[in-house]
This record gives C-alpha cells, sequence and structure tokens, in this order.
C-alpha cells in the first residue's frame, strides 16, 4: 500500500523541478535575446558615427563642381560649419553677362564671391518702412498692437557705416545674410546688365514669393525675415497660425569692376506682405527692408 504523503512528496518534487527547469530556460532565451539586441545596437551606433566622421571630415564632398571657395568654419546659420553652396554656380565676372540665365549666375558668383574674400564689407543704410501704409488688423485692439509690435521690432533703421571685416561677420551680415545667393533665371522678373566707366551694372527684380528661403528667390537678392524671428518678434504674447510672408517683387543692383570680377557697391529693396491668423482673424502688414552696401578688397 502506497503512503499518500510520500506521493504527494514526489508530485511536488516534480512540480518545482519543471518549473525551475522552465524558469531556465525562459531566462537563458531572454538573456540570449537581450545579448543579440544589444550587439545590433553596438552595430548600428557605430555606423552612424562613422558616416557622421565621414561627413565630417568631408563637408563639402556633394557640393556642385565648380565651386571653389566655402566660406570658413564659424559662419552661416549653424555655428562652426559652412555655408551651403548647393546649387551654386561659378560665373566668369569678368565678361559681361547676357541674358536671364547669365546674368543670374554673375549676381550670384559675384555676392558669393565677397562673401568668400572680400576684406570687409560697410553697411551704410539699412531702413524699414511701412510697405504702402498697409496695416490690416480688423479693428481688433490686440491684433493692432500685435502689428505696431512687429513693425517696432522690424521696422528699424541699422547704425550707419558699420563695418564687418571678419569671415563670419561677413557671411551672417552680408546680403544674403547668413546664407548664398542661389539665384536662378526662373526667378527673374525683369534683368539688365550695362557697362560704366569700367564697371559693370546689373539689376535685378525677381518674381514675387511666398516664404521664399533664405538664399533663394527674393531670398537670393535681399535678406529676407524668417518666421523664426516673427515668432521671436511676438514672444509668445499671442497665439498665431497661417504665417506667410509675401514678397512683393525684391530688387537689387550691384556694381561689379570688370578687371577684377570684385564686386563694390550693392543695394536691395524687398517690399512685402506679412499675413497671419489671430484671434480667428486675419492680420496683413506691409513691411519694406532696403539695404545698402559697400564691399573692400
Amino acid at each position: 500500500m502506497q503512503n499518500p504523503y510520500t506521493n504527494q512528496t514526489t508530485t511536488e518534487k516534480g512540480f518545482w523541478h519543471l518549473f525551475f527547469s522552465t524558469f531556465e530556460k525562459a531566462g537563458l532565451l531572454c538573456l540570449f535575446f537581450a545579448l543579440v539586441y544589444f550587439s545590433l545596437y553596438l552595430a548600428l551606433t557605430q555606423g552612424r558615427m562613422r558616416l557622421v566622421g565621414n561627413f565630417a571630415s568631408s563637408p563639402n564632398s556633394q557640393i556642385a563642381s565648380g565651386v571653389q571657395n566655402a566660406l570658413p568654419a564659424g559662419s552661416g546659420n549653424v555655428p562652426g560649419t559652412t555655408l551651403p553652396l548647393e546649387n551654386a554656380v561659378t560665373a566668369d565676372l569678368t565678361k559681361m553677362p547676357q541674358g536671364n540665365e547669365e546674368i543670374a549666375a554673375y549676381f550670384s558668383s559675384a555676392i558669393n564671391k565677397a562673401k568668400a574674400e572680400a576684406s570687409s564689407v560697410t553697411l551704410l543704410q539699412k531702413k524699414g518702412t511701412n510697405y504702402n501704409g498697409v496695416v490690416d488688423a480688423g479693428n481688433n485692439f490686440l491684433l493692432s498692437s500685435l502689428a505696431k509690435s512687429l513693425m517696432g521690432s522690424f521696422l528699424k533703421d541699422e547704425t550707419p557705416n558699420t563695418v564687418y571685416s571678419t569671415r563670419g561677420e561677413i557671411a551672417d551680415n552680408f546680403i544674403p545674410r547668413g546664407t548664398q545667393s542661389v539665384l536662378t533665371a526662373n526667378d527673374i522678373a525683369e534683368a539688365s546688365c550695362t557697362e560704366e566707366n569700367g564697371y559693370y551694372i546689373l539689376k535685378v527684380k525677381v518674381k514675387p514669393d511666398n516664404n521664399p528661403a533664405a538664399g533663394h528667390g527674393s531670398g537670393a537678392v535681399g535678406s529676407v525675415i524668417t518666421t523664426d524671428e516673427i515668432t521671436s518678434a511676438v514672444n509668445g504674447r499671442i497665439n498665431f497660425d497661417n504665417l506667410l510672408c509675401q514678397y512683393d517683387g525684391a530688387s537689387a543692383q550691384i556694381k561689379v569692376e570688370k578687371a577684377t570680377g570684385h564686386l563694390t557697391e550693392i543695394s536691395s529693396s524687398l517690399p512685402m506682405y506679412l499675413h497671419l491668423t489671430a484671434l480667428g482673424l486675419e492680420c496683413r502688414i506691409g513691411l519694406q527692408f532696403d539695404e545698402t552696401w559697400t564691399v573692400a578688397w
């Protein structure tokens, strides 16, 4: 006759043996997957680091051919990096350009050469005005206050005869501010080039555009304001959306010495309408920015 207590002990031993055996297998399996995951993570991380390292060692490897002068580290939109030269074209600045395509290439090349090589640039005048007198705030007190605040932030005259002489200062302040000019024939509405007393005089007017990127369209002939600058000027005092910078035919004139291809003067005019929506109402403000610079070599 079997002892029931003996059978119970044997059953309990079998249960605990099965429990620990299963637990041990599960633990080993989890450890295996953890090691696999960790190995993959290290491989991906090291691969990403190698990719970043390779790019950092050759930041201009994908820049368009023909562009020889990259701006130095410490200038541009991102501290410690060179300015982007995408789609930039190097034109013969001693040769008079003909047609919109050549004028666009010449215009950008003259400006970009000054950014890279000029010994100094001088801001003679920087002026902001209320374009066409437009201030439409829907008769709302808060929107009117916002409009006045924005105008106060942007319609300010800079100190005249301000000289910038380091590569970083020139890159960050000279037209177009913080980047290079990439003007194309498709951007141009009107353009001309004449020769006067050993200088080429180029006049360019671009087509109206909305929210142009710095260095492109209206942003190729002058320094456009950005949505970040507008947001900073508002400083959280009111929520707004549908922000639109509608440029209404930016224009510029440059003077280039024929013998050397050196840009000596540039003036730009950027008229625009700033649109935004706040408190369920539309707000429209006319702004115009005019700048005049000289360049020394």
